[in-house]
């Protein structure tokens, strides 16, 4: 087993895999949805990683990063078995795979097909992506690249990345001064504590309330006997510091018991330390505010 960790666009997180493994994942990249593969090593080293992206059966985007953003490289090749070679090579510690591509400093920010108004709207979505928390960088240049008409005013997948890129940067400076503790972890841990109280506890499900209620019985367990969540709307006004609102409700359906549900997620985001604000009407959603939505990166990412 190989001392590393693979993330693709495509499923979890792998430990620790076999060179089978991660040569089958990297011969595989190309299709929508699995255009990717970043390797760390383990344990983990911060802004130290091989990646590569892939379109279609096109070439082989190669990346490496050994430290600050002037110590990121990238390198182009069609030849899938020396892209393995590459990663195998890092992966193991040795030195064959620095000369193994012609490694070039990585330009990770121009974008000279945008003209500035382009690239001015395409940061903001970015800052908003980015500020939510929850999305990996990959995530992010997808959400900034869907965001626009591709017949009007297209914004490609590489042009999205070089885009998000300093802005990443940019975020993982921030976060490294914030305290160890924030509010957006306070969150995660009130839902923890739900979802070990018999409540099915959701965190930036689905796209809207709407969404949100007709699919949250599939995420049901069978003990469960309500749940909460907020969807991406609301993780969207609480980083841009409207407070969050949470949404709730029993499986059985009855006002009193939707109550009781309200207010057992009162008492576990205030037990975290939350200004939860709910009048105990089944009707209306719990609101915490004030709150300074301060939530890491995905590591990782």
């Amino acid at each position: 087993m190989l001392p590393i960790t693979v993330k693709t666009e495509t499923g979890p997180v792998l430990s620790r895999p076999t060179a089978a493994e991660l040569t089958a994942l990297l011969r595989r990249i190309g299709a929508d949805d699995d255009h990717f593969v970043v390797v760390e090593r383990t344990p983990e080293e911060d802004h130290r990683f091989v990646q590569t992206w892939r379109e279609g059966t096109g070439a082989f985007a190669v990346e490496y990063r050994d430290g600050g953003p002037d110590r990121h490289f990238s390198a182009e090749t069609a030849d899938a078995g020396q892209v393995v070679e590459v990663f195998l090579a890092w992966a193991r510690g040795a030195d064959s795979w620095r000369t193994a591509l012609d490694w070039q400093p990585a330009d990770l920010t121009s974008t000279p097909g945008l003209d500035p108004e382009t690239r001015a709207r395409a940061e903001e979505t970015a800052r908003k992506e980015i500020r939510s928390g929850f999305w990996d960088f990959h995530k992010v240049a997808q959400g900034v690249s869907d965001a626009f008409d591709p017949d009007e005013t297209p914004v490609t997948m590489e042009e999205a990345r070089r885009i998000v890129a300093p802005l990443w940067e940019e975020r993982l400076a921030e976060q490294a001064e914030w305290p160890e503790v924030t509010d957006a972890d306070r969150v995660a841990q009130a839902f923890a504590a739900l979802d070990a109280q018999g409540l099915t506890a959701r965190m930036n499900f689905t796209c809207c309330s709407g969404c949100g209620l007709a699919e949250i019985h599939g995420e049901r367990a069978d003990s469960d006997r309500g749940f909460a969540f907020f969807h991406y709307q609301d993780t969207e006004a609480a980083a841009a510091g409207h407070g969050l609102s949470v949404r709730y409700g029993a499986y059985d359906g009855s006002d009193e018991e939707w109550a009781e549900v309200g207010r057992t997620v009162v008492a576990a985001l205030t037990g975290a330390g939350l200004p939860a604000r709910w009048e105990g009407d089944p009707n209306k959603v719990i609101e915490i505010t004030p709150l300074d939505w301060r939530k890491r990166l995905p590591t990782g990412a």
